[in-house]
Formats: C-alpha cells, structure tokens, sequence
C-alpha cells in the first residue's frame, strides 16, 4: 500500500475506535456464526435429532441472508467475545476505557460455571463489582462457555457449558488487565482442567479434552490446557509449581509430536479432523510460544515454531499475505482468520523482523476487504462468489478489534 506508515496506522486506530464503539453501544450482545440453536421457534424440534441441530447450525451460519429475525434467534454475550474486548483493552488500554474494562471484567464473572455447567452465581447476574464477588465465592474449579448450545460432529455442548478454549481465553484477559480477580479466575480454571477434563498420556506427553463432556484429542484445546496450567504455575507455591510447569511442558511435547513433516498440524487425532486450517494453526503456534514464556523457557520449542511458521507463511496465505481460511485453498476471506493471522505474525516476531509488517498487511487486507465503515463493523466473510455480510460479536468485531490493538500497541512499542 501507499500510505505512510503513520497514515496507516491512524487509519487503523479509526476503525479500531468506531468497532469499539459500536461493541460498547450494543452493550457488548450479538450474533454469533453458531447461534442457530437459539432459535425460539425451532427449539420444540431440537431434542429429537442430532442431524436437526447439525442442519439448523451450519445453515444459519452459511446462509447469505440472515435467517435470525425469522427463527427468532436473540442477540447474547458470547464470554469469548467479551474476554477478547478485555484482551484489546488490556493490549491497548486508552482504546477500552478503565471503566469499560471493570464492565467486561464483571460480565464475565457474571457467566462463569461449574464443572457441570451450572452457574457459579444464581441466574448469572452481571451487576457492578462481580468480579470482586467472584474472589470470595473462590470456586476450586470454574470455566467458561458460550452463551448458546452448539452441536459438534462428535459431542453437544449445552449453553454455558465450560470448554477449556473459552476458559482459557477468559483467563488470559483477566490476567492482561491485571484485575484483582486474575488470580481466583486462573487458580479456577486450573482446578477445572486438572480435575475434570478427560487427560490421556503416552511416551510422547500429555493430552486433555475439549470439555469434561468429551474426550477428544484437539490440538489447540490441549495447547490451551496447558496454557492454563502453565500460567497457573506462576504464582503457585514451588513444589505445585513445579508439577504444573512439567505437565504444561508435556502438553506442548504431546503436541509437538504430531506436527507433520511438512511442520502443520491437522485440526485433531480423529478421522474426520484431518484439515489444517490458517486460524486454528495460528492458534497451535501462538499458545506454544505463550506457554514457553510462561514457563521462562522462550526458546524451548524453537525449532517446532520455526518450521510451523515456514508451512504457515508458505501454506496459509496468497503471496501478498491474503490469508488463506483452509491451508492452500484460497476460497474466501474470514474476518477471524484475518484477525488470527495478525495476532500470530507479532507472537512469532522475533523470527522475523518483517513479521511486523506482514501483520500490519494482512489487517490492511481486511480493513479495505471486510470493514463496512456505514456499520461500524467487520463482515463475517467474503468470496469469489458470495459474501456473509453479518457482523457478528465474537467472530468479526472482537476478534479483529483485539488484532487491530495488539498491532497497535505493538508498533508504539517499537517506535
């Protein structure tokens, strides 16, 4: 592009400050790409086939019309969405006001749950200082999920039900912000993982589920297990330090195992799991350079990272960084993958000074690609031939806000 890079990154900044303020106007509720179970007038049908909830899932989501004000799907906070509007105001702290942070804090708080979904607070009520309350309440394990039921090939998640990615994100706005409750938050989660996720072992590491209603092998899920347990090993006492550490350390060994020779990971172990996809490899190498740096071991998996980035950058992107949704296809733009391929390029800068710029790329890309400036939002996705022009809370104006400020704050950094 031709601007400068001070025009750049202005331009980033607006667009970053109206997505802002159209999250904030919305009181932080909106769509979702998987909300189709939502729906108050299919609801009566859902109990009686998995194939129904399959199909009322993926059409909602790939339908270029949105089908939600017909099947009376109502607007929710997703918690992922409002712990990655935390995780931008912790990245950028003028962009999320203080008391637009306790806000998000308090929210979330107010959706935690116990290892079997029920609510650590009656009703999940958000009121103000919720996040104080959650301290005191101090449950040994709690986690977090989204605010609708889904349908998976191989399991169903109730609303609310905790899964360890959502958790995990959780964990780590809290801790970004650096509220009071990041602790109770983390030492929570912890007990969820090591108490109530399914765990596998073999020579190679350590494994652990989705959720404790499956028992799947998902690499980013069991990246982020560890994530959670290393970040748990920080403040913990030395000798459960240490054991924390080690089993994060596993995690990642576990994982680092299965990378293929070409240095990708499929999405999991199971058969109808062999893709590779841009976002969910983002996640794989940016969880192992996180858990390496919780763990004051930056460089532990140096050589893992290094030949996952090279099939990533030679993978999962045009030659001018469009990134790419699956690797090697370049079918449509998706906001989420735009906004994750930013997010890994500055986690693995330090293998390559120009990974810096290649971020600011790929958010270029997806400003003048998905960015609908009359609505203040991102597009869910663009093709050759069709676009999904819903803008969704979670998938599209948080993820992307998040990117836009880590870039951001990344480049006043080094300036």
């Amino acid at each position: 592009m031709s601007a400068t890079p001070g025009q750049a990154a202005c331009d980033l900044q607006s667009v970053a400050d109206a997505v802002w303020r159209r999250c904030r106007d919305a009181d932080f509720a909106g769509s979702d790409p998987y909300d189709g179970l939502k729906s108050r007038l299919l609801a009566p049908l859902f109990d009686r086939s998995r194939l129904l909830r399959l199909a009322v899932i993926q059409g909602v989501k790939r339908s270029p019309i949105d089908l939600r004000p017909l099947l009376r799907i109502p607007r929710g906070r997703n918690p992922k969405a409002l712990a990655l509007l935390l995780l931008a105001g912790g990245a950028l702290p003028r962009l999320v006001p203080a008391a637009d942070r306790r806000r998000l804090a308090d929210l979330l708080a107010g959706q935690a749950s116990l290892p079997d979904g029920s609510p650590v607070f009656a009703d999940r009520p958000a009121q103000p200082g919720q996040a104080d309350r959650l301290i005191a309440a101090a449950p040994a394990a709690a986690g977090w999920g989204y605010d609708f039921p889904w349908q998976a090939r191989a399991f169903e998640q109730p609303a609310h039900y905790p899964t360890v990615v959502c958790t995990s994100f959780v964990v780590d706005a809290f801790a970004s912000v650096g509220h009071p409750a990041a602790g109770a938050v983390t030492r929570a989660a912890a007990g969820l993982v090591a108490d109530y996720l399914h765990r596998g072992e073999d020579t190679t590491g350590v494994w652990y589920s989705y959720s404790p209603r499956d028992r799947t092998r998902v690499f980013n899920a069991s990246l982020f297990a560890g994530k959670i347990l290393a970040r748990s090993a920080v403040t913990a006492i030395p000798d459960e330090s240490a054991r924390l550490r080690g089993e994060a350390i596993r995690v990642v060994d576990y994982v680092a195992a299965r990378q293929r020779p070409d240095g990708s990971w499929f999405y999991g172990e199971a058969d109808h799991w062999q893709w590779i996809d841009n976002f969910h490899t983002g996640f794989v190498l940016e969880t192992i350079a996180g858990i390496a740096e919780l763990i004051g071991e930056p460089a532990r998996w140096d050589d893992t990272l290094a030949r996952g980035l090279t099939y990533y950058r030679q993978h999962c992107f045009a030659s001018d960084l469009t990134p790419y949704y699956y690797a090697d296809r370049p079918l449509r733009l998706d906001s989420h993958t735009v906004a994750q391929s930013a997010l890994t390029f500055l986690a693995l800068a330090r293998f390559d000074p120009a990974l810096d710029a290649a971020a600011r790329r790929v958010l270029e890309i997806g400003v003048a690609r998905l960015y609908d400036p009359a609505r203040r939002g991102f597009v869910h996705q663009r093709s050759r031939w069709l676009s999904h022009r819903a803008i969704h809370l979670r998938w599209s104006q948080a993820w992307m806000l998040r990117a836009l400020a880590t870039c951001l704050a990344h480049e006043e950094h080094s300036a």
